[in-house]
């Protein structure tokens, strides 16, 4: 009876690796997607508008305490800012589109990848473990995988993201599912088991985001997410509109929250696609060249708000700080506010730094959200930076 029970077993965890049984959505990605319950901006709003309206009403409010922007630090910053720093950091992160290490058969191909590899910028708390299991961060972990399927010729359309398994998603991104084997009996090595890895989580949320993704592009009649982004901005050439139809479409995308009945848009992964589409296209394609970049918000996740408490832009509440000092894992509502407030408090610096008002003298770069998003993230790569605890969150998609 052992016997039988254990070859039971091991054909439970061969079925779900190679994908044979039911094809329901990994119950990690499903919890994953929180702001899937959240209501979206009403008809004809401009979602860039809505990111940072609903930020600023709800880090304004009354009821938050979480977390607060400090127009001192805002002000503080700009009189000493870095512009030469801030250009080199910019033009760099702008530039990443274009020095691919790989061979493209046409630019829809290509198009899909980079939207993929945006798609897929999750994972952040899992940092410590994955740096652990294959000393790289997430953003890494992504790129390595995302790079590994494209040059074993995996099929990338909306079929082929349906047909990847949970075994393909270890193996391409170099993620362990199990733990270290442990004797079943203690003593004897005759039947060794695992428990789960602590990464496998992430590997789920990984493998219900494509999976998902791939089901909504084939029901909707898209061949590919390549496709599904040139047919928007043939509809209409700007980032708000192609970020309208990426949230709306893909739950993955869809990175809200309600707090206290107050509705909290940040939409960061739908952004970033529709900026680095126009970087890498938009100077050889009209359509991609949107004209409303500049209005996009930051690309906020774990690493700019640390960047911004670094600075003094935002200031955390005594119990939040403390948990981030510790590398402790954020709530929902606490990991929104922190977001929320390194928005509201970005628009302080972009009003301040573009004033008359400021001695600050403009460079080749334009500085907005956008550009100090991008500017922040690399500089939370310094190493004299990389020591600051960043936001911990395990249980999200989005980030």
């Amino acid at each position: 009876m052992a016997i039988v029970t254990l070859l039971s077993l091991n054909m439970s965890i061969i079925s779900e690796i190679s994908g044979d049984g039911d094809s329901q959505l990994p119950l990690a990605w499903t919890t994953a997607c929180t702001g899937n319950g959240v209501s979206l901006p009403p008809a004809k709003s401009n979602y860039l508008y809505s990111v940072r309206e609903s930020t600023a009403k709800f880090i304004g409010s009354a009821r938050q305490t979480a977390v607060a922007i400090s127009p001192d630090g805002a002000k503080n910053y700009v009189d000493h800012f870095d512009m030469k720093k801030f250009e080199k950091y910019v033009k760099h992160i702008n530039s990443w589109t274009h020095q691919f290490p790989l061979v493209f058969d046409s630019m829809a191909l290509e198009l899909n990848l980079i939207a993929l590899l945006d798609l897929l910028q999750l994972g952040s708390g899992f940092r410590k473990e994955l740096h652990a299991a294959a000393g790289r961060g997430a953003s890494d972990t992504i790129r390595f995988g995302c790079i590994s399927l494209h040059i074993s010729q995996t099929a990338l359309d909306a079929k082929g993201l349906q047909a990847l398994t949970l075994g393909d998603v270890s193996q391409h991104f170099g993620i362990p599912l199990f733990g270290e084997e442990r004797p079943m009996v203690e003593g004897s090595s005759a039947v060794m088991v695992s428990q789960a890895s602590l990464l496998r989580p992430l590997a789920e949320i990984i493998l219900g985001c494509l999976h998902d993704t791939g089901k909504r592009l084939e029901q909707g009649g898209f061949a590919s997410l390549a496709d599904f982004i040139i047919k928007m901005c043939s509809e209409l050439p700007t980032a708000a509109h192609l970020v309208e139809k990426l949230v709306s479409a893909f739950p993955s995308l869809r990175d809200a929250a309600e707090i206290d009945g107050q509705q909290v848009y940040l939409f960061k992964k739908a952004q970033l696609i529709a900026y680095d589409v126009c970087q890498r296209f938009g100077k050889s394609d009209p359509k991609f060249a949107f004209p409303d970049i500049g209005d996009m918000t930051l690309f906020v996740d774990n690493v700019v708000p640390a960047m911004m408490q670094h600075h003094g832009l935002i200031v955390p509440s005594d119990a939040i700080a403390a948990k981030i000092k510790a590398g402790q894992e954020l709530t929902l509502a606490e990991t929104t506010a922190m977001r929320a407030a390194s928005i509201a408090a970005a628009q302080l610096v972009v009003d301040y730094a573009n004033s008359a008002e400021s001695a600050l003298k403009p460079g080749d770069i334009a500085i907005n959200q956008a550009t100090l998003g991008n500017y922040w993230w690399h500089e939370g790569k310094d190493p004299e930076l990389r020591v600051l605890q960043r936001l911990v969150c395990k249980n999200t998609v989005y980030f």
